[in-house]
Parts: structure tokens; C-alpha cells; sequence
């Protein structure tokens, strides 16, 4: 499976999460969402990575994303990107549109384009779903 080709477009958000955490490549990003080395993506391990990225993001570790720290998220995010995947909107999680995104929030969010990805809803994504993203 090619990769580098399909989570640029596939993850560009959980790809702009993985520069939150630290300079990674697609490959570096995939290897460490994919817990269990299947190489499917089950939802839980997508939700497993966000638990650990919203502890970076959550500066003061009240549990609540605030508007400083998502400000200071997605510019850091832009600052590593160059170029990279696409602008990381944190707000799509915000599911009670309260303008502060919980660790629940942030954590359970799948981003739509992946759930309708999961075309057997077996809450995971095959390779053969990861390729039809492309």
C-alpha cells in the first residue's frame, strides 16, 4: 500500500494532529495511529492518538480546550505544515458548538469523510477503504 500517497489526503487533519505532537512523516503517522501494526486503521487507535495529542494541545491540563490553545495548536500545526496537509480545524469537534472542546469531545470526533469511508461499519478502515480515499 502506498502510504505516502493516500494519508496526505486521507489524514490531513489527523496528519496536522501528528505535527502537534512532534515532526513526523505520513509514514511516522500512520505507524503510530496503527497500534496493533495491521495496517487498518480501527477507530479506537485514531481515538487512542487524539487522547495523546489534546494532552499536548491542553497547555494547562484543565481537560478543555480554550481559545488561546487552539489558536497557539493551529498556528504551530501551520508552522510545521509547509505546504503539508490541510488547515486543522479543531473546531470541527466541538460537538455543543460551545466554543471550548472538551477531551470527550476531542477524542471521540472521526472526522466524516473517514466514518463514510467505513463502508462494512466495522469502525475500522481496510486497506482497501484506505485506497478508496485517494
Amino acid at each position: 500500500m502506498e502510504k505516502h500517497l493516500i494519508l496526505p489526503t486521507v489524514f490531513a487533519a489527523s496528519l496536522a494532529l501528528a505535527s502537534l505532537a512532534s515532526a513526523q512523516t505520513p509514514r511516522q503517522a500512520m505507524k503510530q495511529m496503527d497500534a496493533n501494526g495491521d495496517r487498518m486503521l480501527q477507530f479506537s487507535e485514531i481515538q487512542n492518538f487524539r487522547a495523546s495529542v489534546f494532552d499536548r494541545i491542553d497547555i494547562n491540563a484543565s481537560g478543555i480546550l480554550e481559545a488561546n490553545e487552539i489558536a497557539a495548536a493551529q498556528q504551530q500545526a501551520a508552522e510545521r505544515r509547509r505546504g503539508g496537509p490541510a488547515d486543522l480545524d479543531l473546531y470541527a469537534s466541538d460537538k455543543n458548538r460551545d466554543g471550548l472542546i472538551s477531551r470527550d469531545e476531542f477524542v471521540s470526533y472521526i472526522a466524516p469523510r473517514l466514518l463514510s469511508a467505513d463502508r462494512n461499519g466495522d469502525r475500522a478502515l481496510s486497506r482497501s477503504e484506505l485506497r478508496a480515499l485517494r
